[in-house]
Protein backbone atom coordinates (compact mmCIF):
# COMPACT_ATOMS: atom_id res chain seq x y z
CA UNK A 1 0.00 0.00 0.00
CA UNK A 2 0.89 3.60 -1.00
CA UNK A 3 1.11 5.61 2.00
CA UNK A 4 4.74 7.69 1.91
CA UNK A 5 4.82 11.19 -0.23
CA UNK A 6 4.98 10.70 -4.24
CA UNK A 7 8.42 10.22 -5.47
CA UNK A 8 9.11 12.27 -8.72
CA UNK A 9 11.31 11.76 -11.68
CA UNK A 10 12.49 12.37 -14.90
CA UNK A 11 11.44 9.82 -17.88
CA UNK A 12 13.92 7.49 -18.55
CA UNK A 13 13.98 5.09 -21.69
CA UNK A 14 13.89 1.72 -19.67
CA UNK A 15 10.17 3.36 -18.81
CA UNK A 16 8.49 3.01 -22.25
CA UNK A 17 7.10 -0.71 -21.02
CA UNK A 18 5.59 0.08 -17.34
CA UNK A 19 4.92 3.45 -18.58
CA UNK A 20 2.85 1.74 -21.63
CA UNK A 21 0.96 -0.43 -19.63
CA UNK A 22 -0.12 2.30 -16.86
CA UNK A 23 -1.31 4.83 -19.62
CA UNK A 24 -3.58 2.13 -21.42
CA UNK A 25 -5.16 1.02 -18.01
CA UNK A 26 -5.44 4.61 -16.81
CA UNK A 27 -6.54 6.49 -20.23
CA UNK A 28 -8.85 3.69 -22.23
CA UNK A 29 -9.61 6.25 -24.71
CA UNK A 30 -5.85 7.31 -25.69
CA UNK A 31 -4.48 3.84 -26.39
CA UNK A 32 -1.49 4.00 -27.52
CA UNK A 33 1.31 1.15 -28.90
CA UNK A 34 5.17 1.23 -28.34
CA UNK A 35 5.77 3.14 -31.13
CA UNK A 36 3.08 5.88 -30.62
CA UNK A 37 4.06 6.46 -26.88
CA UNK A 38 7.72 6.91 -28.52
CA UNK A 39 6.28 9.64 -31.06
CA UNK A 40 4.00 11.62 -28.31
CA UNK A 41 7.22 11.88 -26.18
CA UNK A 42 10.58 11.35 -27.61
CA UNK A 43 9.96 12.15 -31.14
CA UNK A 44 8.31 15.51 -30.12
CA UNK A 45 11.11 18.25 -30.56
CA UNK A 46 9.70 19.88 -27.53
CA UNK A 47 10.66 16.98 -25.27
CA UNK A 48 12.54 17.39 -22.35
CA UNK A 49 13.29 15.07 -19.42
CA UNK A 50 12.14 17.44 -17.09
CA UNK A 51 9.05 18.05 -18.82
CA UNK A 52 8.25 14.59 -18.52
CA UNK A 53 8.24 13.33 -15.19
CA UNK A 54 6.41 10.41 -13.50
CA UNK A 55 5.75 9.66 -10.08
CA UNK A 56 6.31 5.81 -8.47
CA UNK A 57 5.20 4.44 -5.70
CA UNK A 58 6.77 0.84 -4.26
CA UNK A 59 8.87 0.27 -7.64
CA UNK A 60 5.84 0.81 -10.26
CA UNK A 61 5.25 3.72 -12.49
CA UNK A 62 1.62 5.42 -10.71
CA UNK A 63 1.66 8.78 -12.62
CA UNK A 64 2.85 9.90 -15.67
CA UNK A 65 2.03 14.00 -16.94
CA UNK A 66 4.19 15.27 -20.29
CA UNK A 67 4.51 19.14 -21.28
CA UNK A 68 6.10 20.89 -24.32
CA UNK A 69 6.26 24.57 -25.29
CA UNK A 70 4.84 25.47 -28.59
CA UNK A 71 5.72 29.02 -30.22
CA UNK A 72 2.37 30.53 -31.24
CA UNK A 73 1.56 34.06 -32.86
CA UNK A 74 1.03 35.59 -29.63
CA UNK A 75 4.28 33.90 -28.27
CA UNK A 76 5.21 30.76 -25.90
CA UNK A 77 2.20 28.65 -25.06
CA UNK A 78 2.86 25.93 -22.89
CA UNK A 79 0.66 22.54 -23.17
CA UNK A 80 0.33 19.58 -20.77
CA UNK A 81 0.01 17.37 -23.66
CA UNK A 82 -0.47 13.65 -21.56
CA UNK A 83 -1.53 13.25 -17.76
CA UNK A 84 -2.27 10.43 -16.25
CA UNK A 85 -2.95 8.95 -12.93
CA UNK A 86 -3.43 4.83 -12.03
CA UNK A 87 -6.40 4.16 -10.98
CA UNK A 88 -5.69 2.58 -7.55
CA UNK A 89 -3.74 5.50 -6.70
CA UNK A 90 -6.35 8.75 -7.52
CA UNK A 91 -7.60 11.19 -4.66
CA UNK A 92 -4.52 10.91 -2.96
CA UNK A 93 -3.21 14.58 -4.31
CA UNK A 94 -0.47 12.63 -6.82
CA UNK A 95 -2.32 14.09 -10.14
CA UNK A 96 -2.50 17.92 -8.70
CA UNK A 97 1.61 17.86 -7.53
CA UNK A 98 2.29 16.60 -11.37
CA UNK A 99 -0.36 19.14 -12.62
CA UNK A 100 1.61 21.64 -10.86
CA UNK A 101 4.99 20.61 -11.63
CA UNK A 102 4.37 20.60 -15.03
CA UNK A 103 2.86 24.47 -14.52
CA UNK A 104 5.91 25.51 -12.63
CA UNK A 105 8.10 24.91 -15.30
CA UNK A 106 6.24 25.80 -17.81
CA UNK A 107 6.40 28.81 -16.22
CA UNK A 108 10.05 28.89 -16.06
CA UNK A 109 10.37 28.53 -19.77
CA UNK A 110 8.41 31.50 -20.48
CA UNK A 111 4.24 30.70 -20.65
CA UNK A 112 2.18 32.30 -19.59
CA UNK A 113 -1.13 30.36 -20.63
CA UNK A 114 -1.36 26.88 -20.85
CA UNK A 115 -4.08 24.48 -22.85
CA UNK A 116 -4.40 20.76 -22.43
CA UNK A 117 -3.73 18.12 -24.58
CA UNK A 118 -3.57 20.47 -27.94
CA UNK A 119 -0.09 20.49 -29.24
CA UNK A 120 0.59 20.80 -33.10
CA UNK A 121 2.30 19.31 -35.12
CA UNK A 122 2.30 15.97 -32.28
CA UNK A 123 -0.52 15.36 -30.22
CA UNK A 124 -2.66 12.80 -29.16
CA UNK A 125 -5.96 13.87 -29.06
CA UNK A 126 -7.18 18.07 -29.31
CA UNK A 127 -8.49 18.50 -25.52
CA UNK A 128 -9.67 15.80 -23.34
CA UNK A 129 -12.40 13.43 -23.98
CA UNK A 130 -15.58 14.01 -21.96
CA UNK A 131 -16.10 10.54 -21.40
CA UNK A 132 -13.23 11.08 -18.79
CA UNK A 133 -15.87 11.82 -16.21
CA UNK A 134 -13.44 13.18 -13.37
CA UNK A 135 -11.27 15.07 -15.67
CA UNK A 136 -13.22 18.43 -16.15
CA UNK A 137 -14.17 18.95 -12.03
CA UNK A 138 -10.12 17.82 -11.56
CA UNK A 139 -8.87 20.85 -14.19
CA UNK A 140 -11.48 23.30 -13.47
CA UNK A 141 -10.50 23.15 -9.68
CA UNK A 142 -7.40 24.21 -10.68
CA UNK A 143 -8.00 27.57 -12.65
CA UNK A 144 -8.80 25.85 -16.34
CA UNK A 145 -11.52 27.06 -18.46
CA UNK A 146 -13.45 25.93 -20.80
CA UNK A 147 -12.13 27.42 -24.31
CA UNK A 148 -14.46 24.80 -26.36
CA UNK A 149 -14.80 21.81 -28.00
CA UNK A 150 -13.52 19.82 -30.40
CA UNK A 151 -15.05 17.16 -32.51
CA UNK A 152 -13.23 13.93 -34.19
CA UNK A 153 -14.72 12.14 -37.24
CA UNK A 154 -14.35 8.56 -37.81
CA UNK A 155 -15.10 7.18 -41.88
CA UNK A 156 -15.80 3.72 -42.66
CA UNK A 157 -13.43 2.78 -45.64
CA UNK A 158 -14.85 -0.58 -46.69
CA UNK A 159 -18.20 1.32 -47.37
CA UNK A 160 -17.02 3.57 -49.57
CA UNK A 161 -16.70 4.57 -52.87
CA UNK A 162 -13.54 6.25 -53.76
CA UNK A 163 -13.37 6.53 -57.51
CA UNK A 164 -12.11 10.56 -58.50
CA UNK A 165 -11.58 9.85 -61.76
CA UNK A 166 -14.16 11.60 -63.36
CA UNK A 167 -14.15 14.73 -61.32
CA UNK A 168 -10.12 14.92 -61.93
CA UNK A 169 -10.67 15.23 -65.67
CA UNK A 170 -12.81 18.11 -64.93
CA UNK A 171 -10.37 19.80 -63.06
CA UNK A 172 -7.69 19.02 -65.33
CA UNK A 173 -10.03 20.47 -68.16
CA UNK A 174 -9.51 23.52 -65.76
CA UNK A 175 -5.59 22.92 -65.61
CA UNK A 176 -5.71 21.71 -62.62
CA UNK A 177 -3.40 18.34 -61.59
CA UNK A 178 -4.36 16.36 -58.83
CA UNK A 179 -1.67 13.80 -58.56
CA UNK A 180 0.49 12.23 -55.44
CA UNK A 181 2.97 15.22 -54.06
CA UNK A 182 6.31 15.12 -54.52
CA UNK A 183 10.19 16.90 -53.72
CA UNK A 184 9.08 18.89 -56.86
CA UNK A 185 5.89 20.37 -55.65
CA UNK A 186 7.40 20.99 -52.09
CA UNK A 187 8.07 25.03 -52.97
CA UNK A 188 4.28 25.45 -54.02
CA UNK A 189 2.56 23.63 -50.96
CA UNK A 190 4.79 25.44 -49.06
CA UNK A 191 3.62 28.58 -50.12
CA UNK A 192 0.72 27.35 -49.50
CA UNK A 193 0.88 26.59 -46.21
CA UNK A 194 2.66 29.50 -45.01
CA UNK A 195 -0.05 31.72 -46.57
CA UNK A 196 -2.88 29.96 -44.83
CA UNK A 197 -1.61 27.13 -42.45
CA UNK A 198 1.72 27.46 -40.94
CA UNK A 199 1.47 25.27 -37.91
CA UNK A 200 0.44 22.65 -40.26
CA UNK A 201 4.02 22.52 -42.35
CA UNK A 202 5.91 20.50 -40.16
CA UNK A 203 2.75 17.72 -40.55
CA UNK A 204 2.76 18.24 -44.36
CA UNK A 205 6.77 17.45 -44.09
CA UNK A 206 5.98 14.16 -42.34
CA UNK A 207 4.02 13.17 -45.22
CA UNK A 208 6.76 13.84 -47.82
CA UNK A 209 9.25 11.85 -45.98
CA UNK A 210 7.21 8.86 -46.25
CA UNK A 211 7.92 6.30 -49.34
CA UNK A 212 5.23 6.88 -51.52
CA UNK A 213 4.43 10.17 -50.32
CA UNK A 214 1.38 10.54 -47.84
CA UNK A 215 0.45 13.87 -49.41
CA UNK A 216 -1.54 14.39 -52.33
CA UNK A 217 -1.84 18.15 -53.99
CA UNK A 218 -3.71 20.24 -56.49
CA UNK A 219 -1.32 22.21 -58.39
CA UNK A 220 -1.96 24.76 -61.66
CA UNK A 221 0.67 26.11 -63.94
CA UNK A 222 2.83 25.50 -60.67
CA UNK A 223 0.72 27.21 -57.61
CA UNK A 224 -0.71 24.49 -55.35
CA UNK A 225 -4.57 24.95 -54.93
CA UNK A 226 -4.62 22.10 -52.10
CA UNK A 227 -3.38 19.46 -50.22
CA UNK A 228 -4.36 16.73 -48.23
CA UNK A 229 -2.65 14.88 -46.18
CA UNK A 230 -2.42 11.16 -43.54
CA UNK A 231 -0.60 9.47 -41.55
CA UNK A 232 1.44 12.43 -40.68
CA UNK A 233 0.48 12.72 -36.66
CA UNK A 234 -0.40 9.35 -34.54
CA UNK A 235 1.12 7.27 -37.42
CA UNK A 236 -0.38 3.90 -38.10
CA UNK A 237 -3.51 4.39 -36.33
CA UNK A 238 -5.34 5.39 -39.27
CA UNK A 239 -4.88 8.96 -39.04
CA UNK A 240 -6.44 11.82 -41.75
CA UNK A 241 -5.37 15.19 -41.95
CA UNK A 242 -4.28 17.91 -42.17
CA UNK A 243 -5.83 19.41 -45.32
CA UNK A 244 -6.90 22.55 -47.17
CA UNK A 245 -7.98 24.48 -50.13
CA UNK A 246 -6.34 27.77 -50.99
CA UNK A 247 -9.84 30.10 -50.62
CA UNK A 248 -10.32 31.53 -53.79
CA UNK A 249 -10.06 27.76 -55.06
CA UNK A 250 -13.02 27.04 -52.93
CA UNK A 251 -15.94 25.45 -54.77
CA UNK A 252 -14.40 23.51 -57.51
CA UNK A 253 -14.48 20.27 -56.17
CA UNK A 254 -10.65 19.50 -55.39
CA UNK A 255 -10.98 18.96 -51.66
CA UNK A 256 -13.17 16.11 -52.03
CA UNK A 257 -10.50 14.74 -54.83
CA UNK A 258 -8.01 15.57 -52.59
CA UNK A 259 -9.54 13.66 -49.18
CA UNK A 260 -10.99 10.97 -51.49
CA UNK A 261 -7.17 9.85 -53.12
CA UNK A 262 -5.88 10.04 -49.23
CA UNK A 263 -8.81 7.24 -47.97
CA UNK A 264 -8.16 5.57 -51.03
CA UNK A 265 -4.68 5.15 -50.08
CA UNK A 266 -5.53 4.32 -46.15
CA UNK A 267 -7.79 1.78 -47.59
CA UNK A 268 -4.69 -0.10 -49.46
CA UNK A 269 -2.67 0.24 -46.29
CA UNK A 270 -5.01 -1.87 -44.45
CA UNK A 271 -6.93 0.86 -42.48
CA UNK A 272 -10.71 -0.11 -42.08
CA UNK A 273 -11.38 2.94 -40.75
CA UNK A 274 -9.97 6.90 -40.63
CA UNK A 275 -10.17 9.09 -37.85
CA UNK A 276 -10.32 12.41 -39.08
CA UNK A 277 -9.23 14.86 -36.00
CA UNK A 278 -10.16 18.18 -34.92
CA UNK A 279 -12.84 18.89 -37.20
CA UNK A 280 -14.64 22.10 -38.51
CA UNK A 281 -16.36 21.60 -41.14
CA UNK A 282 -18.30 18.35 -40.34
CA UNK A 283 -21.23 18.53 -43.59
CA UNK A 284 -18.54 18.33 -45.57
CA UNK A 285 -16.72 14.76 -44.23
CA UNK A 286 -20.31 13.66 -43.69
CA UNK A 287 -21.41 13.69 -47.50
CA UNK A 288 -17.58 12.87 -49.22
CA UNK A 289 -16.62 10.46 -46.49
CA UNK A 290 -19.75 9.30 -44.95
CA UNK A 291 -18.33 10.37 -41.49
CA UNK A 292 -19.84 10.24 -38.51
CA UNK A 293 -18.64 12.43 -35.27
CA UNK A 294 -17.71 9.61 -33.25
CA UNK A 295 -15.18 11.87 -30.19
CA UNK A 296 -16.14 15.14 -28.34
CA UNK A 297 -13.51 17.01 -26.23
CA UNK A 298 -13.29 19.86 -24.17
CA UNK A 299 -10.64 21.99 -24.37
CA UNK A 300 -9.68 24.53 -21.52
CA UNK A 301 -6.83 26.98 -20.85
CA UNK A 302 -5.01 28.28 -17.66
CA UNK A 303 -3.39 31.99 -16.89
CA UNK A 304 -0.16 30.82 -15.42
CA UNK A 305 0.28 33.10 -12.13
CA UNK A 306 3.91 35.18 -12.86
Amino acid sequence: MFTGEPAFRALRPEDAAPLLAMWNESAPHDLLTPGLLDEKTGQDPGFEPELAPLCEANGSIVAFGMAVVRETGEGQRGVVKLLAVARGFRRRGIGGKLLERLERRLRERGADTVRLCESPPNYLCPGVDERYAMAAPFFERRGYRPVGTAFNMTADLAALALDTRQQERGLAGAGIDCRRMTVSDREAVDRLLQAHWPSWRDEVAAGLARSPTSVHAAIRAGEALGFAAWDTNNRGSGWFGPMGTAPDARGLGIGRVLLQRCLRDMRAAGHLHAEIPWVEPRGFYEKYAGAAVSRRFNRYEKVLAP
